[in-house]
């Protein structure tokens, strides 16, 4: 036999041996969590595998009845109801944040500077690019980190072309407010019924009903004051979307309910912006 049909030969039989490595999803790999890999075997997955990652930001600060840690169990809960439908992996999270100024002043709270967040950010960013990530999501729990991680973003772009998306949940898909729970459409305000959703579809337990109960909802929480009156501290740990809107329900079958529909739109918004990015690279 010639020696480019033995080439040709071989190279039939290691296809068939081995079906294409690129079709595998990280689904069917053992682990979806970034930190449970060796670096020699993550080298054989990114960006082979994948080359999506999804980095969830929160921060540590007072929610009412909710946990002090609401602002990370959010990003963590929908980043595992969106890594399997987007084919990413998960890395850690980022759990210190820009906390408020004024809510910082409440037992338990923790602050980042944030000119400290944005480096910080710009550093881990900078690395899961390195690793071969190039399309990263990031699901945002808390607002004080919007514009610090907003310059990060474009920072990085503008230096290596990866793609990035910042993902507010609070502040994407207000019809959900509608479909699950009946309210017209509303951003959803702060420790109030979507946030606590977000929390007590994954943790119940963390949702201090006793509390919630003995002060009184309407002394945890008040609608947000106009833009023209700034307090320091606020009245209360719980805003509202509106008077009256917002008040927690416990409602576990609701919570999973609004949850997964969130996690849907951001999976399919992240889809289809590395869709777009794919397609504009052509021109490349």
């Amino acid at each position: 036999m010639k020696p480019k049909s033995l080439s040709l030969l071989f190279a039939f039989l290691l296809v068939a041996a081995f079906p294409a490595f690129s079709q595998k999803k990280v689904k069917d790999l053992p682990y979806h969590q970034l930190q449970q890999y060796s670096w020699m075997r993550l080298a054989t997955i990114v960006p082979e595998v994948t080359d999506r990652i999804i980095l969830p930001v929160g921060t540590v600060e007072s929610h009412g009845a909710c946990p002090i840690g609401t602002d990370n169990y959010i990003p963590e809960n929908l980043a595992e109801h969106v890594w399997a439908d987007v084919n990413a992996l998960v890395a850690p999270a980022v759990n210190h944040g820009v906390t408020g100024a004024s809510i910082s002043q409440f037992p338990g709270s923790i602050m980042i500077r944030p000119e400290i967040f944005q480096e910080y950010i710009y550093d881990i960013l900078k690395d899961l690019v390195r690793t071969g990530f190039k399309n990263i999501l990031i699901i945002n729990g808390h607002g004080g980190n919007t514009e610090p991680m907003q310059k990060a973003i474009t920072k990085l772009h503008l230096e290596t072309g990866a793609h990035f998306m910042i993902i507010s949940w609070w502040e994407t898909a207000w019809n959900l407010s509608e479909e699950v729970y009946g309210l017209k459409p509303i951003q959803s305000g702060h420790g109030d019924l979507e946030e606590a959703a977000l929390v007590l579809s994954k943790y119940p337990d963390l949702i201090d009903r006793e509390m919630y109960e003995k002060l009184g909802k309407d002394n945890l929480g008040h609608a947000g004051t106009d833009k023209g009156v700034i307090m320091m501290p606020a009245w209360a740990t719980t805003r509202l979307p509106e008077s009256g809107v917002g008040y927690l329900d416990f409602d576990v079958k609701k919570a999973k309910e609004y949850t997964v529909k969130k996690a849907k739109f951001i999976s399919d918004t992240f889809n289809e912006a590395v869709s777009r990015w794919e397609m504009m690279e052509t021109w490349k």
